[in-house]
């Protein structure tokens, strides 16, 4: 067999003609902003180049101008800062005064096309047409719009997801060799952190990437290979935890406000108990289901109150919280899969304006799978506790399959979920958009489903026909 079967390499040329497609012919696509893009580019002073801030929040806009006035460092730190800062530096090399977001867009999906050629050799002990079939099911799911349409954009989400998918696949690629390799490590280990400096919010993901790097570190020989391959495990912790702790403190006061009294209080049967368990008083009481946040008359006033708040509650006593009301946790995941799961591609607009499309159109074109999935969320929301508990259960059992790609179905599984509690709880306002990430881990799982199957049904082929 070729390093390169004719098949791979059909399966990566037809991935990546779907993405150009979308993203680089006329009439290209992208994401429009939601409020967020400034926390990324106003370091670079990117403003739109019509310097219509509104339009940019119904249209994708393309074309952004360096503008001075529009200055200003954020902070907010993330990865996706590495691949911005890269399509800066290459747009300069075209305009000094216009910057085309198109560029970044093309880092992006480089990222995205290698993965996928990095995963297709994954699936070479699948024999004959299932390996095509697992092939062509992975390029259909991931070549949905969901996921082409936010590589033009600015959002930090799109480190995260290709970051992460980059940490799946090296991962495999690790504990597949007979001797792990130190380079593939490294990379393994350096997705991984920039998976979860991504986003305050996906830093959780690093308890369970850190369990991965620890298991593929256990399979290297000597002593002193294991133990520096550990060290650099616990830098996937570092990393998370300094993500968390860079959050800025304005952003995690929001959180915590909308949190209480948005979702844990909403519909509370007791809530002045609640209240209470929470660590603040009954004069909290009216700001329950109130949003937006209070208004103050002056600085100092709101500086002082949100000052008591964050001294009196905050994560830890939600989470404790969470902890001691599992029913309620439920109903807030369920509440969440009913109703915000099936809105997989939030209401941003995908064209400029240039094409006549009304304000916030979303194209069509490469949805099928995330019509499919908003469909079964709407007609059925717990399908997917069922399809979770159903991977865990897999896994727990085993079967004829690999017990390292049983635990790691097992951390994904793990991944999706606390991905599902951490949007469903700690963001009113947009918890559509936050679920992304949940939503491309299940598709993580479904693949990963998709090639145990095979290798189920291939393995059970074999031995009918040497019975």
């Amino acid at each position: 067999m070729s390093r390169y079967p004719a098949g791979e390499i059909l399966l990566v040329a037809l991935f990546s003609a779907i993405v150009v497609f979308q993203l680089f012919i006329p009439p290209s696509i992208g994401l429009a902003n939601n409020g967020d893009f400034s926390k990324m580019i106003g370091r670079f002073s990117l403003a739109p180049a019509s310097l219509d801030t509104s339009e940019e929040y119904k249209y994708f806009t393309a074309r952004w101008v360096y503008n001075r006035s529009f200055h200003w460092v954020s902070d907010d730190r993330s990865s996706e800062l590495i691949p911005i800062s890269a399509a800066v530096l290459a747009g300069w090399w075209f305009s000094s005064y216009v910057f085309d977001i198109r560029i970044l867009g093309a880092i992006h999906a480089l990222l995205w096309i290698g993965c996928f050629s990095a995963f297709l050799p994954l699936l070479r002990p699948l024999a004959g047409w299932w390996r095509s079939a697992v092939g062509l099911m992975a390029l259909f799911i991931f070549t949905d719009v969901s996921y082409i349409a936010s590589l033009n954009s600015f959002y930090t989400d799109v480190a995260a997801f290709l970051f992460l998918a980059w940490s799946v696949v090296l991962w495999l690629h690790l504990i597949r060799n007979q001797r792990p390799s130190g380079g593939l490590y490294v990379l393994f280990v350096g997705a991984a952190i920039l998976c979860v400096s991504s986003k305050a919010q996906h830093a959780a993901l690093g308890l369970f990437l850190c369990a991965l790097a620890g298991v593929a570190a256990f399979s290297f020989a000597g002593r002193w290979s294991r133990t520096w391959a550990l060290l650099a495990a616990g830098l996937i912790l570092a990393a998370a935890t300094l993500s968390f702790l860079l959050m800025p403190q304005e952003e995690k006061q929001d959180d915590a406000y909308a949190g209480i009294f948005m979702i844990l209080l909403h519909n509370s049967p007791s809530p002045q108990e609640d209240l209470r368990e929470l660590g603040l008083g009954p004069e909290y009481l009216r700001y329950v289901d109130h949003w937006p946040i209070p208004e103050f008359d002056g600085a100092a006033e709101k500086r002082k109150w949100w000052d008591e708040f964050s001294s009196r509650t905050g994560h830890g006593q939600i989470a404790r919280f969470i902890l001691r009301h599992p029913p309620r946790a439920l109903r807030i995941l369920y509440r969440t899969l009913h109703r915000q799961a099936s809105l997989r591609r939030p209401g941003l607009g995908n064209y400029e304006r240039q094409y006549g499309f009304p304000p916030g159109a979303q194209t069509a074109s490469f949805d099928w799978w995330s019509a499919f999935r908003s469909t079964l969320f709407r007609v059925a929301p717990w399908h997917i506790l069922v399809w979770y508990a159903a991977i865990i259960g897999v896994c727990v059992w085993r079967g004829r399959v690999e017990w390292r790609v049983c635990m790691l179905g097992a951390l994904l599984a793990g991944m999706g979920l606390v991905e599902l509690a951490v949007s469903s709880m700690a963001d009113a306002g947009e918890v559509a958009r936050h679920l992304f990430l949940f939503h491309a881990v299940t598709d993580f799982t479904i693949v990963l489903a998709l090639f145990c199957a095979a290798w189920f049904v291939q393995g059970k082929a074999s031995l009918r026909a040497n019975s």
